[in-house]
């Protein structure tokens, strides 16, 4: 994966894409991709939900995803997203947005405990794994990112919080596209 962008050409050409947003929380985060994958033309985004594209959003608590699930957010909380993202993919009643369902069939919400085993069979384009690993101390930092490693697809994209880095042996299996931003280039 080159970027957010080879990854949408790839996905009008019909290739499959999973992403995973570990430690989603209420959601924001997978809902954000979505859009941001789907495009603010909502015909063609749309169609291109229809394609072979899953999300993968975990987190631990059960509270959160039961609000993620929902998909529904105060409206006054939208006023971040480009308008034309934000018309194209929510519908907004009174004080309350709720994501379109054809961009909700793209996002599976499951409870998952990073430190746990993982019921993933396949790979990942992308792992979004943003102010998580700011709770873990490093050895456990390190086995996270290994881990992470694993089920990268070659090229694959591991995304970070802004106070955190890759750091020890699963380093040598990344390269920095950014201050948070890590490239999957060592043996899988």
């Amino acid at each position: 994966m080159q970027s957010g962008r080879g990854l949408i050409k790839r996905l009008e050409r019909g290739a499959p894409a999973r992403l995973w947003s570990a430690g989603c929380s209420t959601g924001e985060e997978p809902w954000s991709l979505a859009m941001t994958l789907l495009g603010p033309d909502h015909a063609a985004g749309a169609a291109l939900a229809r394609r072979d594209i899953r999300i993968l959003a975990s987190d631990i608590a059960t509270h959160a995803l039961i609000a993620a699930q929902a998909a529904r957010y105060r409206a006054a909380g939208l006023t971040a997203l480009p308008p034309g993202l934000r018309n194209a993919w929510t519908t907004i009643d009174g004080d309350q947005a709720a994501i379109a369902p054809d961009m909700r069939a793209i996002v599976r919400f499951r409870p998952l405990n990073l430190l746990d085993l993982w019921p993933m069979a396949g790979r990942f384009d992308a792992i979004f794994c943003r102010n998580v690993m700011i709770y873990f101390d490093n050895p456990t930092k390190e086995r996270l990112i290994s881990r992470f490693a694993d089920i990268l697809v070659p090229g694959g994209m591991l995304y970070v919080g802004h106070s955190e880095r890759i750091t020890g042996p699963a380093l040598s299996r990344f390269t920095p596209m950014g201050p948070t931003i890590y490239r999957m280039t060592g043996p899988a």
